[in-house]
């Protein structure tokens, strides 16, 4: 599985002629020893995706993708500290910090201190919120939709278990470098 990128990359080792090769027309054989083709071929994957889901939610001026996995999360829980929607979200602390903080300026959330934890907020959708999340699910469902039937029901479970066999060789090649 090969994404369209549209940077070049000069290839000057392991047999490769030097010509310039759009990096879309990489073959498995075109990597240099020792990178994983199925590792970059997740990345390729995982960047189209992200930006996609981003093109779908950035219809709405107030929304961009961090912003949505928030609304998402408080959606499917109803209140979220920070640390909480961190976790959720993946996001870095300083971006979602900035995030939430221009969340709750275009009134879409709402913070307010944690009764378990002085340092902490609790944010919760407001309705301005929820409006937007309804907004978009759609659009959002409509992607997942196409996505989601690219494979059938065989192929979602081989690539499940795919997924999860390269799950499990990083998390045991990621030990033997520690």
């Amino acid at each position: 599985m090969y994404m369209s990128d549209s940077t070049d990359l000069q290839l000057t080792e392991g047999g490769a002629s030097g010509a310039r090769v759009p990096l879309s027309d990489l073959r498995p054989e075109d990597f240099p020893k020792g990178m994983s083709v199925l590792a970059v071929s997740v990345f390729r994957l995982s960047r189209l995706l992200k930006a996609q889901v981003t093109r779908v939610v950035s219809q709405d001026k107030d929304i961009n993708l961090v912003s949505w996995r928030i609304l998402v999360g408080l959606r499917a829980t109803s209140s979220a500290t920070q640390r909480e929607l961190v976790d959720f979200t993946k996001a870095e602390q300083a971006q979602l910090s900035r995030v939430l903080r221009q969340m709750e300026e275009r009134g879409l959330i709402e913070a307010k201190p944690d009764p378990n934890d002085r340092r902490a907020r609790v944010f919760t959708m407001t309705a301005k919120g929820k409006e937007k999340f309804q907004a978009l699910l759609p659009f959002v469902a409509d992607f997942a939709d196409a996505v989601d039937t690219a494979l059938d029901d065989v192929e979602k479970r081989q690539f499940f278990e795919m997924c999860e066999k390269i799950a499990h060789a990083s998390r045991v090649a990621g030990k033997v470098r520690q």
